[in-house]
């Protein structure tokens, strides 16, 4: 199956003609607006409580810890009991948190160390939200469709990064953080009221156990099992590697953003967030030039291309001397991202099957939640070498990544059989063990 046929026109007319398609397609999009939203919200607000870059690159280590402590618990969680309440507990759980979030900052004040206890137990909520319902958009569509339904879903997930930032942006200049995180625990509420729509069967599993004890041993079994899984596919490895080294990055990167905004560039918070938008509209077009031009034998290649432009254009960002100039490199960093995010999923989604694909979610979800370890050298680089040596050390390391993955696992820039293809099997599914 191409890449140009399954995101046609009439293809993903037929995915929204799916009820379950659209109510998990809407819930999402109105989650991944807030999750822009509140990524960019996080670190202007940080850097106001704190004023020193360093301490917002902490915000970001403590928001992402979550997934690494907790990915794969959740993924094989999410293989054993049912998705849909297991997602739409994590929304309500947000929404309570940011509703009390609200309520902090605008009746008691809230301060720096406060806010990052918010965070991080928002951000193990968000570590559960993530691996359940990018598994469940393989759950309500049929095999064939599975690869188009990502794809979907990830060009919308472009275009809500436009409004997320500049919404987030306005209220946090014009009415305060607590409006921008009312916002927040309101869209979660939405998006709770859409899944609760969703008509979900749990996929069947042979052989469940019962018992708490025994559900216990099954679920740790599972956990190893997904693991050895993973480490025996090099296209996985090869994928998630590459996760590691945009994931070391990309949170360095937004923690600069606001000195890179504010005082590299001399803008306001909403000017900010017009370049964060930008990097939306950018991965929306590049989503559809993705979808009308590439197929999946070239899924690999176009992950790895688009992870080092991706790497390219932070560095642009970072030495840019020009705001209309950071406006230009933002626009095309959004072909980088989306280039990543699109076939990032794909590839772990179509090359896994449905019992195992919680838990490799949640190894995904896990790797993601790695690279905000950089938080805690960039915590130092940002006050030994100033805002842009700092991002520029990291963009070093990432770049020194991409290299070792395609030399260790180069399966991640050969060309594909397509997902569809009885070879895929064969060719790149897990070899046991000799």
């Amino acid at each position: 199956m191409s890449l140009r046929a399954g995101t046609s026109g009439r293809g993903n007319v037929g995915l929204l003609a799916n009820p379950d398609f659209r109510r998990v397609w809407a819930a999402g999009a109105v989650t991944g607006m807030v999750r822009w939203l509140d990524m960019l919200v996080l670190t202007l607000y940080a850097r106001d409580l704190t004023e020193a870059a360093g301490f917002v690159a902490l915000a970001f280590l403590v928001r992402m810890a979550p997934r690494l402590l907790f990915g794969m618990f959740v993924g094989a969680l999410a293989d054993r009991f049912n998705r849909k309440k297991i997602w739409i507990g994590s929304l309500l759980i947000l929404s309570v948190m940011y509703f009390a979030l609200t309520a902090f900052v605008m009746l008691v004040g809230i301060d720096f160390w406060l806010l990052l206890v918010f965070v991080f137990i928002a951000g193990t909520v968000w570590s559960v939200e993530f691996p359940t319902r990018r598994a469940m958009i393989a759950d309500v569509v049929a095999p064939h469709q599975v690869g188009r339904a990502v794809g979907l879903d990830w060009s919308t997930d472009s275009i809500v990064r436009i409004p997320g930032p500049l919404i987030g942006a306005g209220l946090l200049q014009e009415l305060g953080a607590e409006w921008a995180y009312l916002f927040t625990a309101c869209a979660f509420i939405v998006s709770a009221l859409i899944a609760s729509t969703l008509q979900y069967r749990k996929p069947r599993r042979l052989g469940e156990a019962e018992g708490v004890g025994a559900v216990a041993r099954e679920t740790w079994r599972d956990i190893r099992d997904g693991f050895s899984y993973i480490r025996r596919s090099e296209l996985l490895v090869g994928t998630l590697m590459v996760t590691l080294a945009f994931n070391l990055l990309f949170p360095a990167y937004n923690a600069a953003l606001p000195d890179i905004g504010q005082q590299l560039l001399g803008v306001d918070k909403l000017r900010i967030g017009v370049l964060e938008a930008l990097v939306g509209a950018g991965s929306f077009v590049s989503a559809l030039a993705i979808a009308g031009w590439s197929s999946w034998g070239q899924s690999g290649r176009i992950y790895y291309a688009g992870t080092a432009w991706f790497i390219l254009c932070v560095t642009g960002m970072v030495l840019s001397p020009w705001y209309e100039l950071s406006l230009v490199v933002s626009f095309c960093m959004g072909f980088g991202f989306s280039a990543f995010a699109i076939m990032q999923t794909a590839l772990l989604v179509t090359r896994t099957p449905a019992e195992m694909r919680g838990r490799v979610m949640g190894v995904l979800s896990m790797v993601i939640g790695m690279g905000p370890v950089t938080g805690l050298q960039v915590f130092f680089m940002f006050e030994w070498f100033g805002i842009q040596g700092g991002v520029i050390s990291v963009v070093i390391e990432a770049a020194a990544l991409m290299l070792l993955a395609v030399l260790v696992w180069p399966v991640i820039v050969r060309r594909l059989p397509g997902s569809s293809d009885p070879r895929v099997a064969a060719t790149f599914a897990p070899q046991r063990s000799r």
